[in-house]
């Protein structure tokens, strides 16, 4: 592929050059720190969210119905009574059409210029949306800013540099030549139009709504398609200021701001299958559970279908260089808003003969446990640090289901190695807080979880050795599904073993990791996010199939150049 500089934006060639080189970078400010940003921008966008609390969000100056959405903040308790517009699926599905003429008929290059504007002013909306995701997702201000600021907005650059390169891959005009029995050859001369497939319906999810939102959104703009955002009944507000960011970028740009659209339903009369199901859907990009994902797959039918969804994260913990940088690496990793991420690990596999260091210093199985305890007790107690690591628990049914494994603890089915409790946030009583639970079990007495238990609960589980935890968690992340795995050993040969079988099981693998760096962070333009080869997902961020499905080309041929 062609990953040469373009001329057409500089952020699109750092992009380029940062995908073909696998190198770090990143295209927006990581810190919203006030000594990079000064005092005015983050006041500026403290007071433009608490501006949107208890008032309509007009996306334009059109008349339209309004419903008060099911947003309340994890870190104050109180509901953010925003009202959005009332959905009308069918008139938004006939405007979305409408407006994709004179967009699939703009060239490439404007339709990228264009979306690297957008991504470039919802950036300068970074503090404002970091408040957002606070009060709806539960993530903490530099999780908020970073992860669903910066780091999103990589993803969606990212993307939009793959459209780049896949839409340019082939060339649109071509003078052809063929000898056909006597006579002159005959000459044609050929051209192509890449032609959009339609309005593709986009899925946020509640605790990461702009990481996997942003991708798809650009990916199908830059493509001529219409989007339709489907954000989650909880998180809107986040998506709901990109879409308008959007809309009036379109608008400056010349064109019709109904390419984008914001489908706002509720948990009572939800729209998620009427949307995949419905006819005016030509692409579906899905980021959620695994149930509706699974169900999503099942039905959307011969339209292109993207989705992410949850697994079985596991951790092997064989033996370290450094074994209280292993386990500090580790629980960080765990702690890190509070297990709600899609990369978080969940299963922890401790063999019988413990850990060892390259000191010799040996670590029982039920030393290991106790100093994975140890060190969630130490985070926790620090209640300043917990709230910048742990952040908010999204949702009360999160809490619903740390009281349920409890219960099965208590009730002698695991071993209860620490039980969940909130912390004390230091911004108040009102926030929905709570530590990882952590539960122990024997391999063989056949309790282990076999899906993704949401939130921060964690599965200490003991095998007979370390053969048995690589057979155990590679077969549970090929059948179950899962996004990535972590081993830690001072063994080379075993580390080849657990490349090798999370590479079929189509988990991502991290090996003896330490350090600043969170284990789960995914680099945009660099690590590929979900392989497809399991059901976490069948589409990763990002590759050429993430773009290839959603234009087609349509062909012209004739004597003479038309």
């Amino acid at each position: 592929m062609n990953f040469s500089p373009t001329g057409l934006d500089p952020l699109l060639d750092d992009a380029l050059k940062a995908i073909g080189t696998r190198s770090a970078f990143s295209g927006f400010k990581e810190s919203g720190s006030k000594r990079i940003h000064g005092e005015e921008k983050p006041a500026a966008g403290l007071a433009a969210f608490q501006a949107r609390l208890g008032e309509p969000f007009r996306l334009d100056d059109q008349p339209r119905d309004f419903k008060v959405a099911e947003e309340c903040s994890p870190f104050t308790g109180q509901p953010l009574n925003i009202a959005y517009p009332a959905p009308d699926l069918e008139g938004q599905f006939d405007a979305a059409e409408a407006a994709m003429t004179s967009w699939a008929n703009a060239s490439i290059e404007t339709r990228v210029r264009c979306c690297l504007e957008m991504l470039r002013r919802i950036d300068a909306h970074g503090f404002e949306m970091a408040h957002a995701i606070m009060h709806t997702a539960g993530q903490s201000f530099p999780m908020a800013y970073a992860g669903s600021g910066a780091n999103a907005l990589d993803r969606g650059l990212e993307a939009l540099a793959w459209s780049w390169l896949m839409m340019t891959a082939l060339p649109f005009d071509a003078q052809w030549e063929k000898q056909v029995g006597g006579g002159e050859p005959t000459q044609l001369h050929k051209q192509w139009r890449l032609m959009p497939k339609g309005s593709a319906v986009v899925f946020c999810c509640a605790s990461f709504p702009t990481w996997n939102g942003y991708p798809a959104i650009m990916a199908n703009l830059a493509c001529g398609n219409p989007v339709l955002i489907k954000p989650h009944p909880t998180a809107v507000l986040p998506m709901a200021i990109a879409a308008k960011v959007m809309r009036d970028t379109l608008s400056d740009a010349g064109f019709d701001p109904e390419l984008i659209q914001l489908v706002v339903d509720d948990s009572e009369i939800p729209l998620g299958k009427v949307l995949v199901e419905h006819p005016k859907t030509a692409i579906v990009d899905f980021t959620g559970s695994a149930l509706f994902g699974s169900w999503v797959e099942q039905h959307a039918g011969n339209r292109p279908c993207y989705t992410e969804t949850s697994g079985i994260n596991t951790v092997i913990l064989d033996g370290a260089a450094d074994l209280d940088a292993a386990l500090d690496a580790v629980v960080n990793t765990l702690c890190l808003f509070s297990s709600q991420m899609c990369t978080s690990p969940q299963t922890f596999y401790v063999t019988d003969q413990g850990m060892k260091d390259a000191s010799g210093r040996h670590l029982s199985a039920e030393e290991v446990e106790a100093a994975l305890v140890e060190r969630i007790n130490a985070l926790a107690s620090d209640g300043r640090r917990a709230a910048s690591v742990m952040g908010c628990i999204q949702s009360p049914t999160t809490q619903t289901l740390i009281d349920h494994w409890t219960q099965l603890a208590e009730a002698g089915q695991y071993r209860l190695l620490r039980k969940s409790e909130p912390y004390e946030h230091p911004d108040g009583d009102g926030a929905r807080t709570a530590t990882p639970l952590v539960l122990g079990l024997d391999l063989d007495s056949g309790q282990a979880p076999e899906e993704e238990i949401f939130g921060p609960i964690a599965f200490v589980v003991r095998a007979k050795d370390r053969d048995e935890a690589l057979v155990h968690a590679s077969k549970s992340a090929r059948e179950h599904g899962a996004i990535t795995a972590y081993v830690y050993t001072q063994d080379p040969q075993y580390q080849a073993q657990a490349i090798d079988a999370f590479a079929q099981a189509g988990a991502a693998l991290t090996c003896n990791l330490t350090g600043n760096m969170p284990l789960n962070f995914s680099a945009a333009y660099s690590d590929m996010h979900v392989s497809g080869l399991n059901p976490a997902g069948n589409a990763t961020l990002a590759d050429p199939a993430f773009i290839a499905g959603r234009f087609r080309y349509a062909q012209t041929r004739s004597p003479k150049p038309c």
